[in-house]
């Protein structure tokens, strides 16, 4: 079994999540827990993401869910490749599903996301 580690992470570095170099004002500012995530191929860590519905971040915005679909890059036991991340939250019960794509395979888990404060404190 391959460990994913710092894909999500690195997305986050890329900006592709955040608002700095952006004039937009966010839609919504989230923070999503997911669980363990594993298949014969791959394993996903538990994490906590803060995400930040910036259209010009790349997120679609519409009336029941938010969503983002881009490249990022993974670390697949010790080396970086290519992947495809998308992720759908569901704008009226914080449900979240967030899938990794790469050469042929892919890896689906599903968590929950609250709104934040301003401050990052959730509410």
């Amino acid at each position: 079994m391959q460990v994913i580690r710092n894909g999500f992470l690195s997305l986050l570095a890329l900006g592709a999540l955040t608002l700095e170099g952006h004039t937009e004002t966010p839609v919504a500012a989230l923070e999503c827990d997911f669980p363990l995530a594993s298949t014969d191929d791959w394993s996903m860590a538990a994490s906590t993401l803060q995400y930040y519905i910036d259209t010009a971040g790349g997120w679609r915005v519409n009336q029941d869910s938010f969503s983002f679909d881009g490249p990022i890059k993974i670390t697949i036991g010790g080396k970086d490749q290519a992947a495809s991340l998308s992720i759908t939250i569901s704008r009226q019960s914080g449900k979240a599903t967030k899938t990794l794509s790469s050469e042929g395979k892919s890896l689906t888990v599903s968590g929950q996301c609250k709104k934040m404060e301003s401050s990052g404190r959730k509410f």
